[in-house]
């Protein structure tokens, strides 16, 4: 059975272990008897938190192509040691709840939060960066425009002007 991307928490281990310079939330997970339930809870909740964020359209593990488990097997990683650093010791959830209660400014070194995050799913810089191939639904296709125009930017737009019917306009 896969957890998040990876074949089993020995796959794991072995990114963090070769892969990853700074693994010591990583290999904190839990006494040494629960780790590896912590560590398996730390990839599904990291799996879960990315695949079915909106910004995304990833495969599961079994529809993934061998060249996209290596991607999504860095990003399940990356960010179940981010939730280790930030879930594990209550950092997020006091801060999301601070945000959910309206508060924009806390705490004796004034931390102040910007209100558009409040709804927002953290989730890390790197790993944003390798699931930036799945983005789903922002694509930008350019394509060449021309400008024709009779008249000059002083001129007053007719009243009947169609801004998205201008091919059928005598003008161009």
């Amino acid at each position: 059975m896969s957890i998040g991307w990876f074949d089993d928490i020995a796959e794991a281990d072995d990114y963090f272990l070769n892969e990853r310079l700074e693994t010591e939330a990583w290999d904190d997970l839990g006494p040494l008897a629960s780790a590896d339930l912590y560590k398996i809870k730390a990839l599904m909740h990291a799996y879960n938190r990315i695949y079915y964020d909106p910004r995304w359209d990833l495969p599961i593990y079994a529809n993934a192509t061998a060249a996209e488990l290596v991607i999504l097997k860095k990003a399940n990683a990356e960010m179940a040691y981010y939730l280790a650093v930030h879930v594990w010791q209550g950092d997020e959830d006091r801060r999301k709840g601070i945000q959910a209660q309206g508060v924009i400014r806390a705490g004796i070194v004034q931390e102040a939060y910007l209100e558009a995050m409040m709804l927002e799913v953290p989730i890390p810089a790197p790993v944003i960066a390798l699931l930036e191939a799945w983005s789903a639904g922002h694509a930008v296709y350019p394509f060449n425009l021309e400008r024709r125009e009779a008249g000059d930017i002083t001129d007053k737009i007719p009243k009947d002007f169609d801004p998205f019917n201008i091919f059928d306009s005598d003008d161009y």
